[in-house]
């Protein structure tokens, strides 16, 4: 961790190592895109570097560390908003943040478990909370967190949903349980993206009420 921050202080002594821990992250970044995160272990992303598992304990000591490291290398640097309004801003950012839940849906089943501690997540938050700083009364931070949770949501829905349907009988059992759902029950969920851009609409109509 301390590498990625640039704070890891003088070299160790002993044999220089044969990766980075780009290129470690970049493995096991590769394995979780090809067959999902449950893939990813120390064992087998060693064996991707060609490897002993003794030696990738030098680069992490966990899967908890590894992953934190994969979602560094998976969001990626942010993106240089350029909307001429806050709320434009705001989805901007969104839309990118989508993106790349879109190229490693994996990244939908991550659960935080804090703060982020790395370096590409919170320059993230950094670059919304910049772009929302001249407008009074929005809170940057406490939008960043909102949005970043929509994303994330909505891109485990859009998972989701590439699995199989519900049986007919369940649709059944519901509608005639619920029946003040039957006619949402039969509407196209299909659309992650439009059920998304609806929430944002929600949210940033709330933050721009008077």
């Amino acid at each position: 961790m301390r590498v990625l921050w640039g704070a890891e202080g003088a070299a160790a002594r002993g044999p220089r190592p044969r990766q980075s821990l780009p290129q470690v992250a970049e493995a096991a970044v590769r394995l979780a895109d090809a067959h999902g995160l449950e893939s990813v272990t120390l064992a087998n992303v060693a064996r991707e570097l060609g490897m002993t598992t003794s030696a990738i304990y030098r680069y992490v000591d966990s899967k908890d560390v590894l992953v934190e490291l994969m979602v560094d290398r998976a969001v990626g640097e942010p993106p240089t908003l350029t909307a001429a309004t806050w709320q434009g801003s705001a989805r901007e950012w969104a839309g990118a943040l989508r993106e790349r839940y879109r190229r490693h849906p994996w990244l939908a089943q991550v659960t935080p478990s804090g703060p982020p501690r790395v370096p590409n997540p919170i320059g993230w938050i950094a670059g919304l909370v910049e772009a929302l700083s001249s407008e009074p009364g929005i809170d940057g931070m406490r939008v960043a967190l909102l949005l970043d949770a929509l994303v994330r949501s909505y891109s485990a829905v859009s998972r989701a949903s590439q699995s199989a349907p519900p049986p007919e009988w369940l649709t059944g059992a519901l509608s005639a349980r619920f029946p003040v759902l039957t006619s949402g029950m039969h509407r196209d969920w299909s659309d992650p993206d439009e059920e998304l851009a609806f929430a944002l609409d929600v949210v940033l109509a709330g933050l721009a009420a008077p």
